[in-house]
């Protein structure tokens, strides 16, 4: 018997084609039928070179009746064909300056000291969403704090010349006050507010993306990845592809020359390579010599870490006799290239040291350099989360955190080493109050089961911690 399609209910049932009594926050028949139920909201995807029209639009899943389709979105670099004023290709270091941000460094100063400068006409609720972003949420995700902070010196100057950019961060800025204040104390109101900007955002983006600064593009896209990430928002779009897309359209990552540019560039970088582990694929982007990451050049070592990743990301799917001696390189790199600095921040040198070790343990993931002797993951679980607990839990560092902590835990069978890698994500719930945190731990109860449960039965395990979240969940495991 056929059904109509569903147009307001979850994501399952309209693409089934069944009847949703739309309950909150999972509807009725997924519940009753054991599926799992992909929520409410928007599909937007991100037009690439070799996707038909149809696929780039942004717009909401409509009936065959719809008569109005919707504009695309950015396409790959060979589809581009907006220009600067003058004519010559929009790249971020011809619109933006020599900063990458094209603001003058007063108006950056006023900016940070006093949101409201932004606009005149902004309402009283929106400047106390940007004085939180300034006065705290900046900080919360960032692993440099005051003045240092990229994302206050380079993103906040950049919100009075793109309101798709602005909404994006005020999206943000209302999902940590509704966690911060809980639940009866205005919450919900602030979530419908975070959801309103996160749609202006896409909806101003999808206005701008053709003819503004490439720069402010890019901003407002890693600002809705870092959303998604880290308040579960589940848009269920790809923004890493659009980011892409931006960077391909303006000549590529060696023409984004400014320290704003750079800054985007490293910050894409990292969400790129820790998307790719949770995606279990190779990252989107191919990038050589980034700049380190968040413009510090205390974190050049780290950058080099994850650069070291990425370079792991790339053999997954691979065999033969390359692949191993590439697998033997890497691992050779990652024994002597990482040594602790001396004269170091204790902090970045524990935080490379977790991140040196988990790179250890994903690498046995994909390649093994014997095949007759267990990997040694237990063992580099165990010096990863020892590491790790050697950083002060306040400290902006932990920021970087995640994925290490969600590495090494996921490998832990010591009882003892759990319930430490437990208490740790909790202190940086309270010390954060980041959604994410709260589902890496339950993601990581439920890998421990699947683990436990194949220990039992067979004697070992092999399950990939990231492929248990991607086939029991249907989405990415939150590593940033």
């Amino acid at each position: 018997m056929p059904h109509k399609r569903s147009r307001t209910g979850c994501l399952t049932c309209r693409d089934e084609g069944y009847k949703c009594d739309e309950a909150k926050p999972h509807c009725g028949r997924c519940v009753r039928l054991g599926k799992t139920c992909q929520g409410y909201g928007l599909r937007v995807r991100w037009k690439t070179a070799d996707s038909s029209t149809d696929a780039g639009r942004i717009m909401k899943k409509r009936s065959p009746r719809s008569k109005v389709g919707a504009k695309p979105l950015a396409t790959g670099s060979s589809s581009w064909s907006s220009s600067s004023p003058e004519g010559a290709p929009t790249t971020p270091s011809s619109a933006s300056g020599s900063s990458g941000t094209g603001t003058d460094p007063s108006r950056s100063s006023s900016l940070m000291r006093n949101p409201s400068y932004v606009s005149p006409d902004i309402s009283p609720m929106n400047r106390y969403l940007l004085h939180h972003w300034t006065g705290s949420l900046a900080g919360v995700i960032s692993m440099a704090s005051g003045a240092r902070n990229p994302f206050l010196v380079h993103l906040t100057p950049m919100m009075h010349r793109s309101p798709a950019l602005r909404f994006s961060i005020s999206s943000m800025a209302a999902g940590h006050l509704a966690v911060l204040r809980g639940p009866g104390d205005g919450d919900e109101a602030l979530r419908t507010l975070s959801s309103r900007h996160m749609l202006a955002a896409v909806s101003s983006l999808r206005a701008s993306i053709e003819t503004e600064d490439p720069a402010l593009s890019l901003a407002t896209i890693l600002m809705l990845q870092i959303s998604d990430r880290l308040f579960n928002t589940d848009s269920r779009i790809d923004h890493l592809a659009g980011a892409r897309a931006v960077i391909l359209r303006s000549g590529g990552p060696r023409t984004w020359t400014g320290d704003g540019a750079q800054f985007l560039l490293s910050l894409c970088f990292y969400h790129d390579v820790m998307s790719s582990i949770s995606r279990t694929s190779r990252p989107l982007l191919s990038m050589t010599n980034v700049a380190p990451l968040e413009g510090l050049p205390s974190l050049a070592k780290l950058t080099a870490l994850v650069s070291v990743v990425s370079a792991i990301s790339k053999m997954q799917g691979q065999s033969g006799e390359a692949h191993q001696r590439r697998g033997a390189a890497i691992r050779r790199d990652l024994d002597s290239g990482f040594g602790i600095a001396a004269d170091g921040d204790p902090a970045i040198e524990h935080t490379i040291q977790a991140y040196r070790h988990a790179a250890v343990i994903y690498l046995y993931r994909v390649w093994s350099d014997d095949g007759t002797t267990p990997p040694p993951k237990p063992f580099h679980a165990e010096r990863c989360i020892h590491h790790l607990l050697q950083v002060p839990v306040a400290s902006s560092f932990v920021s970087a955190h995640a994925w290490p902590l969600w590495t090494a835990g996921c490998e832990s069978v010591d009882p003892y080493l759990r319930q430490l890698v437990l208490e740790r994500l909790k202190a940086m719930y309270r010390n954060r109050h980041l959604p994410s945190l709260g589902r890496v731990q339950r993601d990581m109860e439920e890998v421990w089961v699947a683990k436990d449960t194949q220990r039992l039965q067979f004697g070992t395990e092999n399950v990939d911690c990231c492929k248990v979240i991607l086939n029991n969940r249907h989405r990415e495991a939150d590593l940033v």
